[in-house]
């Protein structure tokens, strides 16, 4: 089956540790398998892990849309230790164009999620209540006060393919019409 390069290249913030390769993208009717070109730059600080190379606003570094990505591990120690750097992160994400955070897990594996660390320090379990209510409240909070970021919450297979469909739209809203 034939293979169709994708129309953009998938900026790749240089601080993204374990970053999504955009591999196997499965095209739509007749594309074969999609071709994702990469390229690893500084998004700048408090703008996400993922954008489009070709659609940064002349004020750099703020991007017209970017997606953070979160594994839950992640969400929940950037709720509960890096708080007020996550609450930067999100005002400059609101001023975008489109925004979205990706959780990789389904939102009931974030609603009973229990860290290792908790268990290592015997937590007892009204702590560890409070702090995933604080988690899940801080969510809920964020996406009223930010109403311009989505929240999406998928197992991390489906998160490239996700991603790249929201980058793929909005390069055709935006390029192609």
């Amino acid at each position: 089956m034939q293979a169709t390069s994708s129309p953009f290249i998938i900026a790749i913030d240089t601080r993204e540790v374990y970053p999504w390769m955009f591999r196997d993208i499965p095209g739509l009717k007749g594309q074969g398998k999609i071709v994702v070109r990469r390229k690893w730059m500084s998004l700048g600080k408090h703008c996400g892990d993922y954008s489009i190379a070709e659609m940064q606003l002349p004020s750099f570094p703020h991007w017209r849309l970017s997606v953070e990505r979160k594994s839950i591990g992640d969400l929940y120690s950037t709720i509960l230790s890096r708080r007020d750097n996550f609450l930067k992160e999100l005002e400059t994400l609101q001023a975008m164009d489109y925004a979205a955070i990706v959780v990789e897990a389904n939102i009931s594996t974030v609603l009973t999620h229990i860290p290792k660390y908790w268990k290592d320090k015997k937590y007892s379990v009204e702590k560890r209540l409070a702090m995933q209510k604080s988690v899940i409240g801080s969510i809920h909070a964020w996406q009223l006060r930010y109403p311009n970021i989505r929240w999406w919450f998928m197992p991390r297979k489906y998160c490239e393919v996700w991603v790249y469909r929201i980058l793929n739209r909005f390069w055709e809203d935006r390029v192609v019409r």
